[in-house]
């Protein structure tokens, strides 16, 4: 019957051609399969996988690879479950080319579902960086040169690191939604919230308003010029230029910027639960993620405040081992 196994070079050159994935990826694809292929080869005692074989093939068969891969041996670490979410990709798109092209089928290996992997932790920027980005945007000294775009690309970074708003958050935004110090944000699920302004936040949102007083309440506070809303690839273009011409990293999004304020905040004593309400998150654990972003301060506080910490641990290993316990 026919070697199922054979026809992966004709996979490849697909990909390749018609696909016209990088010849990076379709290395990457040959690994990953080659890799399951044989596993799969000596995991059911054949020679090769014939037809008759790969129809044959369960969920099963699959777990007992990504189990072995999973776990460690003398000659290698176990795999981690991103790279075995990406091989089991590679195995479901080389299962639906095979029923394409060739009308071999298994009812299973399309259907196979990615390990669990907790998210990622959130990346934040160092203070520092912060500080230099908001120094580069900042309007100038002089008022004559301070444009009402510079004031209201100011305002918009003040907003998305100074409150933690999502993007989708201040571009829909209203001039109405300013209340004193105080903002009204419409969340995920429609959900609202008042967020209070510090008094940085306020400082930049002012001369905005005031440049822009000509607009109705009802109007998208970060305005284009056109009576619309600026959209987020505006912003993301924004913070694009800028970091690249301060060499800031990458990571540098709006959403960064997020992530910077919950980190930030965290790091200086805020209260869990508080950075919850500010952020507008529905789950205590989605909060918790950042800090995971911030465990060396865990680690410092940890280190001090804990009876076995880093005081503790400099006496023990200074000082001499004191004598076993006698038995009454």
């Amino acid at each position: 019957m026919r070697n199922v196994a054979a026809l992966l070079p004709e996979y490849l050159t697909w990909l390749a051609t018609t696909k016209r994935y990088s010849p990076h990826t379709v290395a990457a694809y040959q690994r990953d399969l080659t890799g399951i292929l044989a596993f799969l080869q000596q995991h059911l005692g054949t020679a090769a996988l014939d037809a008759k074989a790969y129809h044959a093939l369960t969920a099963s068969d699959v777990q007992a690879y990504l189990a072995h891969r999973l776990r460690p041996d003398k000659t290698r670490a176990g795999a981690a479950k991103t790279s075995l979410n990406r091989q089991l990709s590679a195995l479901r798109s080389w299962a639906k080319w095979l029923q394409q092209a060739h009308g071999l089928k298994n009812p299973h290996l399309q259907n196979l579902k990615g390990l669990k992997t907790p998210p990622p932790t959130p990346k934040a920027l160092p203070q520092g960086q912060i500080w230099q980005l908001l120094e580069a945007m900042a309007p100038p000294p002089a008022l004559h040169e301070a444009t009402p775009t510079i004031r209201r690309n100011f305002a918009l970074l003040l907003v998305l690191y100074g409150l933690g708003l999502r993007i989708s958050e201040a571009l829909s935004l209203t001039r109405a939604d300013v209340h004193g110090n105080l903002l009204t944000v419409v969340g995920k699920g429609q959900k609202t919230r008042q967020v209070p302004m510090p008094l940085p936040v306020q400082a930049a949102l002012t001369p905005w308003l005031t440049a822009s007083q000509h607009l109705p309440p009802t109007a998208a506070l970060f305005d284009n010029g056109q009576g619309h809303a600026l959209t987020p690839r505006f912003a993301q273009k924004l913070l694009q230029e800028t970091r690249e011409a301060l060499g800031l990293p990458a990571h540098l999004t709006p959403h960064a910027l997020r992530h910077s304020y919950a980190t930030h905040l965290l790091a200086n004593g805020a209260d869990l639960r508080a950075v919850q309400e500010l952020l507008g998150h529905a789950q205590l654990a989605t909060t918790q993620r950042y800090l995971a972003a911030d465990g060396a301060r865990l680690l410092a506080v940890h280190q001090a405040a804990h009876p076995l910490g880093l005081n503790a641990t400099e006496s023990l290993t200074t000082s001499e081992t004191p004598p076993p316990r006698q038995r009454a």
